[in-house]
């Protein structure tokens, strides 16, 4: 008898655990979440430039993304974002799992080209940046 209660008592403490960590986890995915929409909420200036359209990267895969007004939707390889064009840049998020995974600056030297930075710190953080390059294959 006292082998299956230590068994019971052992067996509601990981799940008491298992609780604490599901909340801890939704506590950063909430943060995470909060942050990248404080980042992009922070890009202010009226749109100069527009990013739709099909491109292609060597390292992310097909590119596509969509712009209206100064909000960017679309997709970046195999992951959704997220973002708006402020000034000559375009700011985005991109996700997976319902969390953000890599912020994403791009700009644009030329109407074929999207040249710029992405992190995986959620805002972006120039200290851990990866260039990016996405050439323009349609509308």
């Amino acid at each position: 008898m006292k082998g299956g209660l230590l068994v019971v008592v052992a067996v509601a403490a990981s799940l008491a655990g298992c609780q604490t960590f599901r909340g801890l986890s939704e506590e950063r995915r909430t943060r995470n979440i909060e942050s990248g929409h404080a980042w992009i909420s922070d890009q202010i200036l009226p749109a100069e430039i527009n990013v739709a359209g099909s491109w292609k990267s060597r390292d992310w895969g097909d590119v596509f993304l969509s712009q209206t007004d100064r909000a960017v939707k679309g997709h970046v390889g195999g992951y959704p974002v997220d973002g708006a064009v402020s000034g000559r840049k375009a700011y985005l998020l991109a996700s997976q799992g319902g969390r953000y995974y890599y912020s994403i600056v791009l700009e644009m030297p030329s109407p074929n080209l999207l040249i710029g930075y992405y992190s995986r710190s959620i805002p972006y953080m120039s200290s851990n940046r990866r260039d990016i390059r996405l050439d323009r294959t349609g509308p």
